[in-house]
């Protein structure tokens, strides 16, 4: 019993394959002997010869897939391997583990997916302007890079990388070019055009600017430059209340901002005029001119800084 328990599947097979044969051979000589009765007797087949049979049968079935012992022994009955299962047989048969990838020539190849992010940085455009003096430069848009994740597939042999294919692309965050204004105008012109009219007019119309008061009043006097109508007016009392009082001298003693509009750092302003510091004329200018480029208007600054505590 114990011996029976321990014979292989394979055994059980040759046994059945024998059988078929045996079966095969037998019919054969039957036929024979009807189409042929005055012939001489036929010799019977020993049992070794059945046994020799199912083996040369097993034997058949695990080279070509079957399709042998079934052209031998005239069994239609029996189907021949799929050639995967022959091939399931031969890596078995080898002993081969394929559980980690693909094996090729003894080597294991592995594929596998691999995420990377990669910048793109952005360039520098630079735009002619008259309104500067010239030699003067005035960075009009922050550069951003960007930023494009790719998903690649990886095939390694035996840890190293022997090709790689791009999957797919997303693009994370959008490239945004910096624009550098450069001055081409003089000195004399870049002053008087201030994108307001002229500064020196707009203080002795509404005062020096030294008070909020006057500040306001000269801001004001500027809005309708920028197609911003009276609406707008009460968002940047409010915007530069919250960052300095209308203050011209004010300083945060954390970062350095000065001025109204509490330009970081203050000599931002110098693009207006060199006066900046002392001038609250100059200040608002180039105050309401960075709100222009940023955020389109006094009321969208606002909700920003009323947002982040910004702006």
């Amino acid at each position: 019993m114990g011996r029976h328990s321990q014979s292989s599947s394979l055994s059980t097979t040759l046994v059945e394959l024998g059988a078929l044969a045996s079966k095969s051979l037998t019919n054969t000589t039957a036929e024979h002997g009807r189409r042929r009765a005055a012939g001489p007797a036929k010799t019977s087949i020993s049992p070794a010869m059945y046994r020799a049979g199912g083996v040369a049968a097993a034997l058949s079935l695990a080279v070509s897939g079957g399709a042998y012992a079934a052209t031998q022994f005239g069994e239609s009955d029996i189907a021949p391997l799929t050639e995967s299962q022959a091939r399931m047989q031969a890596i078995a048969a080898s002993g081969e583990d394929t559980a980690d990838g693909l094996v090729v020539g003894g080597d294991v190849a592995e594929v596998s997916s691999v995420t990377e992010e990669v910048t793109d940085k952005f360039e520098r455009v630079e735009q002619e302007s008259d309104s500067l003096a010239e030699g003067e430069e005035k960075v009009q848009t922050e550069g951003v890079n960007g930023v494009t994740r790719v998903v690649y597939r990886v095939t390694s042999v035996d840890g190293k990388e022997i090709a790689r294919e791009v999957v797919s692309r997303a693009v994370v965050t959008e490239r945004v070019d910096e624009v550098v204004l450069v001055g081409t105008g003089s000195t004399s012109d870049a002053t008087a055009d201030t994108g307001s009219g002229s500064a020196t007019t707009t203080a002795t119309a509404s005062g020096d600017g030294t008070t909020a008061a006057s500040a306001q009043s000269i801001a004001k006097s500027m809005m309708s430059s920028y197609g911003w109508d009276d609406s707008q007016f009460s968002c940047l009392v409010n915007l530069w209340n919250r960052e300095s009082g209308w203050n011209y001298q004010a300083q945060n003693p954390s970062s350095g901002a000065y001025g109204i509009p509490q330009s970081l750092p203050g000599s931002k302003m110098s693009s207006v005029a060199s006066d900046w510091a002392t001038n609250p004329t100059t200040q608002i200018t180039w105050g309401l001119g960075y709100i222009s480029e940023r955020y389109g208007s006094p009321c969208s600054a606002w909700a920003h800084s009323e947002s982040t505590g910004w702006y």
